[in-house]
């Protein structure tokens, strides 16, 4: 039921996009590095905001057996911090230290308060590496590091539609069929939401803007450690980290390059550019077959890792 509602809510929301958009300026205009028409409504943090991430903490309560539920309420409001701190940047352009200083913040003081979110050790068992405790204040920078990393890989990869919100669609299934089963109900909601933008946001009408990925990018990050943390509970659960880092690795390497090649050439890491991989793929096989090469290279390993090899 509540899964329902978030689908017909947010594809509300959709059809009222424009209109919602405008009224607080989170419109994208096109201009000389943005190829399209017109001004296009910059939904996808609104639609986390008011719809998906208080529907989805409701699913968990609704449904929760046992301790925990206080972690999932924790992981909720710093998702909806970090999809703020994207929707300031899509009405005035945060510049990049701020957006990281914050995102550190938020990421550090949860994993500072909640184990569950905090990368405390790492085990490889397919290569039969395993790390040893790191002092908390590391495992705290490096929790933190890793998710900061993730959201701007994200939105760095949010440049043709369909990409974030197919990407974020398949890393949740994936992540859903390790995950404890307390979270089960948050994930189906967040996919709920998502298939509804998805559309949209194929057909052109809407983008998910920094708003929408930084969020997307916050929640499956942090549903990744806790679902990592959980294999220490219930070995036939949980993932590993190589699973882990299979799962990302194609947006993370591809912000890697671009920040590397950036600097090569004098520029800024942040400065925009049209060398991003879904660029390369649209220019060679045009849009969508661009995004299917993209979402198989990225999601297909994993899932492969997950379920064939395991």
């Amino acid at each position: 039921m509540v899964c329902a509602l978030a689908f017909a809510l947010t594809a509300l929301l959709s059809r009222h996009a424009e209109e919602v958009c405008v009224r607080l300026g989170l419109i994208d205009h096109p201009d000389a590095r943005k190829q399209h028409g017109s001004g296009t409504p910059l939904l996808g943090g609104l639609a986390l905001l008011a719809i998906i991430l208080p529907l989805a903490i409701l699913a968990v309560w609704l449904g929760w057996r046992g301790p925990g539920l206080s972690s999932m309420f924790l992981l909720t409001v710093t998702t909806a911090l970090i999809t703020i701190v994207g929707m300031i940047d899509d009405r005035r352009s945060l510049a990049p230290r701020h957006r990281v200083v914050l995102g550190l913040l938020l990421f550090g003081g949860l994993a500072a308060f909640d184990n569950s979110f905090l990368v405390s050790e790492l085990h490889f068992p397919m290569f039969g590496v395993a790390a040893g405790r790191m002092p908390l204040w590391l495992a705290i920078g490096f929790t933190s590091i890793c998710c900061v990393g993730l959201t701007n890989a994200v939105n760095m990869a949010d440049g043709k539609n369909g990409l974030v919100a197919g990407l974020a669609i398949g890393w949740l299934i994936l992540i859903g069929s390790r995950a404890s089963p307390s979270d089960a109900p948050f994930i189906a909601v967040m996919l709920s939401g998502l298939v509804a933008l998805l559309v949209m946001n194929l057909r052109g009408l809407l983008f998910l803007g920094d708003g929408g990925a930084y969020g997307l990018a916050a929640a499956i990050g942090l549903l990744a450690i806790r679902t990592y943390n959980s294999s220490q509970y219930d070995i036939s659960r949980g993932m590993t980290a190589e699973e882990i880092l299979l799962l990302f690795a194609i947006p993370v390497i591809d912000s890697f390059r671009l920040t590397f090649s950036r600097m090569y050439r004098g520029r800024s890491p942040m400065s925009a550019d049209l060398n991003h991989l879904h660029h390369h793929l649209n220019f060679r096989f045009g849009w969508p077959t661009g995004l299917y090469i993209y979402l198989l290279a990225a999601l297909l390993p994993a899932a492969i890792l997950l379920f064939v090899t395991r």
